[in-house]
Formats: C-alpha cells, structure tokens, sequence
C-alpha cells in the first residue's frame, strides 16, 4: 500500500509543476574538513567558528605569555543544500526564487551539537530571495561584495582578512551593468558590541566591468552608525555618524591560470575581515568616532592539469582608529598566507589540502600578538 502511494505520487508531482508553471532544481554538496593548527597562544574555544574556519579575530594573543597548544578538528559542517525555482507569469516574465542552507552554526550560539555523542548541528539560512524585472527581494550577498573574485580555498573563505564578506536582507536594482541596492543597517560599537539602533539603511551602488576574459568590479557605500546606551542623564548616549566606503575586486586571466584581487577602504568595520574591526569607537564626550579600515588580498591559481592545480594567497587587514578613543584590545591589524593543492578526479568530487599561516594583532602598549598555523583537508562531493 505504502509503495503504490509512492508512486502515484511521483506520477502526480511533475503534473503538478506543470500545471504551476514552475521549474524546480536542487543542488549543493557535502564537505568533509579534517584539520590541525596549532596555536602560538591558546586555543581557540572549542564552541567558536574559528575552529571551523580562518575567523582573524579568534586567534587568541597574550603579548607573549601565552602557551603553545595544537588542536584536531573534524567536522562535515560546512555541506550545503540549495533549492532553485523558475516560474513562467500568465505574462511569459519569470520569478526566480532561491533557498539556501548549511550546518556552520557556533556551538555559543545554540548550534546544538556537541563531539562527545552525536555531533549534531542545526541547520542555518545563508540565502532566500527572489529576483523579479531586474529587483531581487530577500536574504544574499551584499551588493558591495564581489563574490566572482574569491578565491578557490580549502578554507570556507580563506582570505578572511582582506575581503567584503556579507550576507543580509536587501532590495536591490539591476539595470545592465549597474547595481543599486538598500541593504539591512548595523553597527558594531568597540566595547558595546552589536547595536541595532540605526535609522537608515545601508546604501550601495555597483558596477560590472568585462573585457574579454577579465572582470572587475568597483563598489561604494554610504552608511550610517549609531548607538544609543538607554541611560538618562549625565550619561546618556544617542549619537550616530555616517561612514563611506569603496572596494576594487577582480579576475585576470593568464591563459589556463588567474590572478584575483580586492581592495577596500574606508569605514567598512563589519563588512571586512568577518567583523574582527569594530564600527565606530566611543569618545569621552559620548561621539561616535569611525574607524578606517583598509583591506586586500591577491590570490593567484595555477592549473597543473585539467584535474589538478594549486593557489597560493595573501590577505591582509589594517585599522586606523581615532586617536581619542583607541584602547587597548581592538583589533589593529591581521594578516594570513595560504597555499593548496586541489585535486578534481571528475567534476563532482574535489580533494584538497591546504597550509595556512596567520597572524592577529592587537592594539596595546606592548606587543600583543598571536599566530595560528594549519594544516587542513577537504573531500566535497557537489551535486
């Protein structure tokens, strides 16, 4: 009984996309990482996302007192699925929507697993949007990110320091080569933390540059930070600033290899080396102050053979802070080196294992700064 059901309704179903006028497709992959670091001054705690990949600010420091320590980790956390459908308008226009999830959710932050029994994580949403006459609505990649220009890693992201990584809900215009968009607002604030006290959305504008097999992309934004302590008095904060910045990202072919790059300054804090620069600093006087922040990487591939090639990479953050208002502790600059090698015995299944080194270092009177080496392997099957 149970089995003819089953079929009847795999009969029914493409019916019913039919008659829907609705495609639909799937896709994603599962990732296997294995990885060794060994860390100049303290682990780093087994709950936080740096033990699953490069996350700058996790790397601990100790202004040399710290202790030398390594740890193993094994994880499938990073596999993702994806839901995909096209559905043709009484009018013939077509609304593109896509779904999009993965298992990368830090243990402080409820991801629910634990490597004592199950290793259990929950899923988390990296996109869901909908593109209709040129708007897309929805939860992707910040317009002010080039996503064309990352690099092939063993990492989740690799060059960590010196890229835009973003994903948040937007609206945003194409119009050719042109995009304009109103994405969600945040602040991070130095010794607060995240705020959601701001009143105007993030706003950025983009262009698409191709000439032949080359690609760049150049990008501003314009942004407000704010932050309001809801204290009454004498001690009351409720100020906000603006802050504005550009980024120049690309790809140039040299022949089977190629060299990508990026480039981004200004007052970027969240939008760069996955948050690891606050926003804006707090002065005496209660004045938000922005932080310069100035960030790139280059990253160069090379193909051995059809089936296999290696990148090398180099990233590097800096931030410049307010001269009234640095303190000890922020983040003041981090840098990695990484290089792969990348194995494909068919288009569907990648090998891959990949040294890195990185270097944190913070704001102080003394030296304060920590390093990470690792060693990390990857099997993914994409489908």
């Amino acid at each position: 009984m149970r089995k003819t059901s089953a079929i009847l309704l795999a009969a029914a179903l493409p019916m019913a996309v039919q008659a829907a006028n609705t495609e639909f497709s799937y896709g994603g992959y599962i990732k296997m990482d294995a990885m060794m670091s060994t860390y100049s001054d303290g682990d780093i705690g087994a709950g936080s996302l740096g033990r699953d990949f490069y996350v700058p600010s996790t790397i601990q420091t100790s202004g040399g007192t710290g202790e030398e320590t390594s740890s193993v980790d094994f994880s499938a956390k990073s596999s993702r699925l994806n839901f995909k459908t096209v559905t043709t308008t009484d009018s013939g226009e077509k609304v593109t929507g896509f779904i999009e999830m993965d298992f990368l959710t830090a243990l402080a932050a409820g991801g629910a697993g634990n490597e004592v029994v199950s290793n259990s994580y929950n899923p988390r949403l990296r996109h869901a949007f909908f593109t209709y006459n040129n708007l897309t609505f929805g939860h992707t990649w910040s317009t002010f990110m080039n996503v064309g220009a990352l690099p092939e890693t063993v990492d989740f992201l690799g060059v960590s320091d010196g890229t835009v990584f973003n994903r948040q809900a937007q609206i945003r215009y194409t119009m050719g080569d042109f995009q304009f968009a109103l994405e969600n607002p945040e602040s991070t604030v130095a010794g607060v933390g995240v705020t959601d006290d701001v009143g105007l959305p993030d706003m950025v504008a983009r262009y698409n540059i191709k000439a032949g097999d080359h690609a760049f992309t150049v990008a501003a934004i314009g942004r407000q930070m704010a932050y309001q302590n809801g204290v009454s008095g004498a001690g009351k904060i409720d100020e906000s600033t603006n802050g504005f910045g550009v980024s120049l990202s690309g790809m140039v072919k040299l022949g089977a290899d190629d060299l990508k790059f990026s480039y981004t300054t200004g007052n970027v804090g969240r939008y760069v080396g996955l948050g690891a620069v606050s926003d804006v600093t707090i002065a005496a006087n209660g004045d938000l102050k922005t932080t310069t922040v100035n960030a790139a990487f280059v990253a160069y591939r090379h193909f051995w053979s059809d089936k296999m090639r290696s990148t090398i990479a180099y990233s590097m953050l800096d931030a410049d802070y307010d001269d009234d208002t640095i303190a000890a502790g922020l983040v003041e600059s981090s840098s990695s080196t990484r290089l792969n090698l990348m194995y494909s015995p068919t288009k569907e299944v990648t090998y891959g294992v990949e040294y890195s080194m990185a270097t944190l270092e913070k704001v102080t009177t003394t030296k304060n700064e920590g390093d990470m080496n690792r060693l990390h392997f990857t099997a993914k099957y994409s489908f």
